[in-house]
């Protein structure tokens, strides 16, 4: 199966590596054979697209797009302009932070869902906002000074964060998968992996 990468997020000693099989326009996260995240000498790039036999190991709701490799057969090509690949061949959230999963997020200055009876279809997507986001040295920030609005999402890429992602810039977003460090209640907080 052809496999754009979209994304790459540290976590820990890992990578999380997150694609698009051109094929079917689904989103995959390509774990190991035994369903970790990808080493640290992961040969995968944004921007390839890698020819890769897979089974599907869809994870706990919304987190459905894991495929455990079976084998990397090769590297085919290298997409140049992300941006005008993923608009034509994704759907593309466009506006505020509302449009983010079909508006199930709850915000407490972080998005996050905690609803498992109205959950989104998968955990990953494309935003274009209507707002330039501020770093602020952990997350970006969405500000609307007039409104008091200040929506923070954790940046979990390996991009070097820059000081300002302009309104109009294609983004990558996320579900984190599900934690409980909230008194009991499950949470998928909103990240961002990265922009094109």
């Amino acid at each position: 199966m052809e496999v754009l990468i979209t994304s790459k997020t540290a976590w820990g000693s890992r990578f999380c590596i997150g694609g698009l099989e051109l094929a079917t326009g689904r989103y995959v996260r390509l774990m190991t054979t035994i369903g970790t995240y990808q080493p640290m000498n992961s040969p995968f790039q944004i921007g390839e697209i890698w020819n890769l036999e897979y089974n599907y190991r869809p994870d706990q709701p919304p987190h459905v797009e894991d495929v455990r490799i079976i084998r990397r057969i090769g590297l085919i090509r290298k997409v140049n302009n992300m941006y005008n690949f993923i608009t034509q061949n994704c759907t593309v959230w466009n506006g505020s932070y509302n449009v983010l999963f079909g508006g199930r997020l709850r915000w407490n200055g972080s998005g996050y869902i905690n609803d498992p009876n109205n959950l989104p279809a998968n955990s990953v997507g494309f935003w274009i906002s209507d707002q330039d986001l501020y770093w602020d040295g952990e997350y970006y920030v969405y500000r609307r000074p007039r409104l008091k609005t200040n929506k923070r999402i954790k940046y979990k890429g390996i991009q070097q964060p820059i000081p300002v992602i302009p309104a109009g810039t294609l983004i990558r977003v996320s579900l984190a998968k599900w934690w409980d460090g909230q008194g009991g209640e499950n949470r998928c907080y909103l990240q961002l992996s990265g922009w094109y």
